[in-house]
């Protein structure tokens, strides 16, 4: 039983890798989470390439919660990655933001 539970967190790590490195932004959401719905508001007026995933809908949706807790010891929704690194939620970008500091991890320079 073991195995196989190691088995199925090594996979959705390896999805969640895989989901991380499609866009330039990913924001793991769920749809009734004001503070998802403003980081899309922001990302998306910053960025072309934002990839917003619903993990209520998606499947296997709770396991990548899972391995997202996993990585970050970060519990909550949005979980944003930008340029696949972790940076945490709307609160943390938001701040980034203010500080003038997203904009050039958006644009890589």
């Amino acid at each position: 039983m073991q195995l196989l539970i190691f088995f199925e967190v090594e996979k959705m790590a390896a999805l969640l890798k895989e989901l991380i490195g499609k866009n330039t932004v990913v924001i793991f959401a769920w749809e009734s989470c004001p503070y998802c719905q403003r980081a899309k508001a922001l990302l998306t007026g910053l960025s072309k390439d934002v990839a917003y995933l619903n993990l209520q809908t998606m499947p296997n949706g709770d396991a990548i919660h899972q391995a997202i807790i996993a990585q970050t010891n970060h519990e909550t929704v949005p979980a944003i990655y930008i340029r696949q690194q972790f940076k945490g939620g709307f609160s943390d970008v938001d701040g980034l933001h203010r500080s003038g500091q997203l904009v050039p991890l958006l644009t890589g320079s």
